[in-house]
C-alpha cells in the first residue's frame, strides 16, 4: 500500500512539473477548454435527467398490501399432541 502511494505521489508531480513547464498562455486556453468541456457535458447530463424525468410518470400508487396471494389456499391441519409422537414413553 505504501509502494502504491508513493507511485501515485511521483505521477502527480511529474503531471505538475509538466503543467508548470507549459507556458501560461497555454494554461489558459487548456483550462477553458476543459472548463467548456465540463459544462458540456453537465448540460447535457441535465437535459437528459430532465427528459427522463418529463417521460416518467411520476405519480405514487398507493392501495391494499396482501401479505398472501389470494390463489394460494390454506389447509388448516389438527395439532397433534406431542407427547403422543415422543420417542420416549413415560407411561407403559
Amino acid at each position: 500500500m505504501k509502494k502504491f502511494r508513493i507511485r501515485i505521489e511521483e505521477y502527480v508531480e511529474k503531471a505538475e512539473q509538466k503543467w508548470k513547464s507549459l507556458p501560461s498562455k497555454q494554461q489558459r486556453s487548456l483550462t477553458k477548454v476543459f472548463f467548456i468541456l465540463y459544462a458540456i457535458l453537465m448540460l447535457l447530463t441535465v437535459f437528459q435527467l430532465w427528459s427522463n424525468s418529463s417521460t416518467r410518470s411520476n405519480g405514487l400508487s398507493v392501495g391494499h398490501i396482501n401479505n398472501i396471494p389470494k390463489d394460494i389456499k390454506m389447509q388448516h391441519q389438527p395439532i397433534e399432541n406431542p407427547a403422543n409422537n415422543s420417542p420416549y414413553k413415560t407411561s407403559p
